[in-house]
């Protein structure tokens, strides 16, 4: 949690006041006021305790080189020091896998501790930009070129950023190609156009692209903010997009001529009937409106399709691929119902003392039109009145996000060691 008075810190340094101790008249002293967020120019960061440390730290120099000018220029290199080292040793934990090393004793690094560190690195490139001025400020003009270290920083903790944001991609592309990959053999798309009865049946290829993808969905989702999440998942669905025809390719060229020591390797030949390519088509086209119907993300235009659609010279009837749409629209509406209603899960529940009270309300109101009515026949006189009581049923309903192990019992999205 952030306490009051690190996110009342971080305020007053993007507002520039980063030399101000505190602002009279706020009260940081009271423990409900901890939040699980911090907040830097109206964007939450999910964040560890080592991440609070180092802005901590940065702060303590700032008012070191306000109070003593004259280290003013030792104190930036003091915070250009700080700033490498989470840096480098961040990179180390996470994308080296250093924390099942370290004192951490992890098991694996995974989806949700990259989620950490991209939210970790966020606030720092946010504040780094506030962090120059308070310095620049303590800083005589001919010093100010020292403050160029702080921009390759900057540069160096964006780059950091983007590879982990580039492990997520890594991370579904590693399951899909050694897990779900060798599942494309033996599967018959003419054998299914005759038994699979359900549309929405894909094989377990692409049911297994569809569930992961869903299941990194539900980690990530609680942990980055909106744009992140778009940013994510747009790499993936871009990445899936032309993945998944490629392994559809080499799965059927792979299987010539590749019998070796009399051995009989598992066969995938591309459908033949116009009822098998529809049905290949219908399947990659289901498993397209699944990953778009994920809450919070962006729906990417996947060409997956047209490019099977040139591997089969088969195009997919217009009834069909307008019936997908149709499909994809409401899933896309339910997604968002339903991404609606968990914002508004999050008011509290209505008391019974407060229905209690409005039915009260309303019986009374009940009862003076009624005695308004006599009286309006007995005097010829009109009485007006209106009472308007509303109530707003909320379900306290805000779940843990739990990870569902999919049908095709894949593993767990994990980083390897290396």
């Amino acid at each position: 949690d952030v306490s009051a008075e690190r996110q009342g810190a971080l305020t007053r340094l993007c507002t520039g006041r980063a030399v101000v101790s505190k602002v009279y008249g706020e009260d940081i002293t009271t423990e409900k006021e901890k939040t699980p967020d911090a907040e830097v120019e109206g964007t939450r960061y999910k964040v560890v305790w080592s991440c609070l440390l180092l802005v901590e730290m940065v702060l303590s120099n700032i008012y070191c080189a306000a109070h003593f000018q004259s280290l003013a220029a030792n104190v930036v290199g003091k915070v250009a020091d700080l700033l490498r080292l989470f840096n480098s040793r961040s990179t180390q934990l996470v994308l080296g896998a250093g924390a099942i090393h370290s004192a951490a004793r992890l098991k694996s690094v995974n989806a949700k501790h990259l989620s950490l560190v991209t939210q970790c690195l966020g606030i720092t490139i946010s504040i780094l930009p506030h962090v120059r001025a308070a310095l620049m400020a303590q800083l005589p003009p001919r010093q100010h070129g020292l403050l160029n270290d702080l921009d390759k920083i900057k540069k160096e903790f964006a780059e950091h950023n983007e590879k982990v944001l580039n492990k997520f991609v890594s991370i579904i592309g590693g399951v899909v190609e050694k897990g779900l990959a060798p599942r494309i053999a033996n599967t018959d798309f003419d054998a299914r156009a005759k038994a699979v009865q359900n549309p929405r049946s894909c094989c377990q290829f692409l049911d297994g692209v569809a569930n992961n993808t869903r299941k990194m969905h539900q980690v990530v989702r609680p942990l980055l903010p909106p744009d992140h999440l778009q940013d994510v998942f747009s790499r993936i669905f871009a990445y899936v997009d032309q993945l998944v025809p490629a392994l559809f390719k080499s799965s059927a060229d792979g299987t010539k001529g590749n019998k070796k020591n009399g051995g009989k390797p598992p066969v995938f030949s591309f459908p033949t009937t116009d009822a098998g390519k529809e049905r290949m088509l219908i399947e990659v086209e289901t498993m397209i409106i699944s990953l778009n119907s994920l809450a919070g993300v962006r729906p990417w235009d996947f060409t997956a399709v047209r490019i099977l659609e040139g591997q089969l010279e088969y195009d997919l009837p217009r009834d069909s691929k307008n019936a997908s749409e149709d499909e994809e629209a409401d899933e896309s509406d339910a997604s968002q119902k339903r991404e609606n209603l968990t914002e508004s899960d999050q008011h509290d529940k209505p008391s019974t003392d407060s229905l209690q009270h409005v039915s009260e309300m309303t019986n009374g109101a009940e009862k003076s039109t009624f005695e308004a009515e006599q009286q309006l026949h007995q005097d010829e006189s009109t009485s007006n009145g209106a009472i308007n009581g509303g109530i707003s049923h909320h379900h306290d309903a805000q779940q843990e996000s739990v990870v569902k192990e999919p049908e095709s019992n894949t593993t767990t999205p994990e980083i390897e060691a290396v």
